[in-house]
């Protein structure tokens, strides 16, 4: 028994040593031990008060979206509104048919996004159910049957207008784009011997890449390693590359063949078009993505070299040009490394916003700065065509557009591109265009 006792006591002696030991050890760690860091809070989400700091990468904050109380204040937006204090009238010199169509196609696409999501507007944001009203309120406007005097007074007592653009007179430089109808063939021939290609998909590897398979480790596995630059590495091959050297050829990745290189290369730059096959049957392609590379524009490079003057530097200029001295294609067109891919479509030109384009209705920006689905009213000098698609004047006018695009070489506050539609005459408007006009987005009243 008294061992049984002996036992039992020095097996609490040790119980207590080790609740001593291990207290003394949680007291030194926590004597030693620094405070949290101040700057630790940079991570943490701060609403409202940064909120109006957002750049084009809003989908960071997506589960803690911005709602209409949270909108940053408009910047500069009272200054605006004096500075147009002179803006008369709002006169459209299109249909309005053409416009509720551009309305409708835009907000058919809005509908299906989240309205909370923040936007931005220049210097400030909104939220994209504040575009939706906008668009909403105007539409309403327009199918009343009212004078061109209420409808101005209307705009007015709705809507907030915030002018865009650089320098003291606010100008916004636009240029023209449109949708080519192109002849061209489903089968490679003699006649079609330029390919436009889709984009290569995930399990696309360039010729030449190795599939390496080898152990990882006993818990790992084993582990497929692809021995190439990158899992996309089709995405550095250059115009020269892909066009001269036939680095995607065969592959399987042929949409269409042209007959021209130059107008593969202006669709290239147009994004869209039409097909024109044998026997009259048509079908769409539009911009389904492009390589690493930036846009050169081939113009700036052919006025710098002397070969084309700058009145010359059109589409009409360039395709001139060429067409007297094919032996220089080659060596311009590879300075643009850029390259397009392009994807079957039932559908007309689509803009970046999703939406379906309409000719007139709709203008591309830079989409880092202004939003997708923003209502617009423009003044602006438009070509007057005589019957052989040539420009034989000049007619300034004014209209509302939809922001509905964007483009590799619109850049920047005071860059628009005008949509002008489909086929010859829309492409003897757009090749010309090089025009400063005033550029003024309309917010509905809050």
């Amino acid at each position: 028994v008294f061992l049984s006792q002996s036992n039992s006591l020095c097996k609490l002696r040790l119980a207590i040593l080790q609740l001593i030991i291990l207290g003394l050890f949680f007291l030194i760690a926590s004597c030693s031990t620094k405070g949290p860091s101040q700057t630790a809070d940079i991570y943490s989400y701060k609403p409202e008060k940064d909120e109006k700091n957002y750049t084009h990468k809003f989908d960071s904050h997506k589960n803690k979206p911005i709602t209409k109380e949270k909108e940053s204040k408009p910047v500069g937006l009272q200054p605006s509104l004096e500075s147009i204090a002179d803006l008369k009238s709002f006169t459209d010199d299109m249909d309005p048919t053409s416009l509720q169509l551009a309305i409708d196609n835009q907000l058919e696409v809005m509908y299906e996004q989240d309205p909370a999501s923040p936007i931005r507007l220049g210097d400030f944001t909104l939220t994209r159910s504040r575009l939706i009203e906008t668009l909403e309120a105007f539409r309403k406007l327009l199918q009343k049957n009212i004078s061109q005097e209420d409808f101005d007074k209307k705009v007015y007592e709705e809507f907030l207008l915030y002018r865009v653009g650089n320098g003291k007179d606010k100008k916004v430089l636009f240029t023209g784009y449109y949708r080519p109808v192109i002849p061209a063939s489903p089968v490679p021939s003699p006649r079609y011997r330029f390919p436009i290609y889709k984009m290569p998909g995930k399990d696309f590897h360039m010729a030449g890449t190795q599939l390496d398979i080898r152990l990882a480790g006993s818990k790992i596995g084993i582990k497929q390693i692809l021995q190439n630059k990158s899992a996309e590495n089709w995405r550095s091959l250059t115009r020269e590359e892909i066009d001269r050297k036939g680095a995607l050829s065969n592959r399987g990745l042929e949409v269409a063949w042209l007959e021209n290189e130059l107008e593969r290369y202006f669709l290239h730059i147009q994004g869209s078009g039409v097909l024109e096959f044998p026997g009259g049957t048509r079908q769409g392609v539009r911009y389904q993505g492009s390589n690493k590379y930036s846009y050169n524009g081939i113009g700036k490079l052919m006025i710098r070299d002397g070969v084309i003057t700058t009145g010359e530097g059109s589409m009409q200029g360039i395709k001139k040009y060429f067409a007297n001295n094919p032996q220089n294609i080659s060596k311009y067109l590879n300075q643009n490394k850029r390259y397009i891919f392009f994807s079957l479509s039932d559908e007309g030109a689509i803009g970046s916003g999703g939406a379906e384009l309409v000719g007139g209705r709709s203008i591309a920006t830079d989409k880092s700065i202004y939003p997708a689905g923003g209502l617009v009213f423009v003044k602006i000098r438009k070509p007057v065509l005589d019957a052989n698609n040539k420009i034989k004047s000049w007619k300034q006018i004014s209209r509302f557009v939809i922001d509905q695009d964007t483009g590799s070489a619109i850049r920047g506050k005071a860059r628009a591109d005008l949509y002008f539609g489909t086929g010859q005459k829309a492409g003897a408007m757009a090749g010309h265009y090089h025009e400063r006009g005033e550029v003024y987005y309309l917010i509905i009243k809050s």
